[in-house]
């Protein structure tokens, strides 16, 4: 059983948010490209209103990517006894990756909601 340092649970917590967000980027550049292709084709589909349902809830799923990986990174952790380090320490290590992901998060939805909301 390989106990990881405050170092490597910090290292482990930024590898997850470069992962998602590769994940977001991956769904803006989705959602640009089918909105982009939408207002281009001349017709007005019925389906339209419930494709851009479909990218909001793509867009929700997303966002909670990272929170549940980093939960899931610290629940194993400490049930398995790997993180040796106190509760709190993890969680001020988690503060800058935490803000980081919202305000990617928040300026993501301010872009595209109003957009898949018409």
């Amino acid at each position: 059983m390989n106990t990881m340092t405050p170092e490597e649970v910090c290292s482990a917590i930024w590898k997850r948010l470069l992962h998602c967000n590769l994940l977001v980027l991956s769904a803006a550049i989705a959602i640009a490209l089918r909105l982009a292709y939408l207002s281009v084709s001349s017709n007005s589909s019925e389906d339209q209103p419930i494709e851009l349902a479909l990218w909001r809830i793509v867009l929700l799923i997303v966002f909670q990517s990272a929170p549940l990986v980093w939960a899931h990174l610290i629940y194993q952790g400490y049930k398995q006894k790997r993180i040796p380090i106190p509760l709190y320490q993890t969680m001020a290590l988690l503060r800058m990756p935490l803000a980081i992901w919202a305000g990617g998060c928040l300026i993501t939805g301010i872009v595209f909601w109003p957009v898949l909301s018409q």
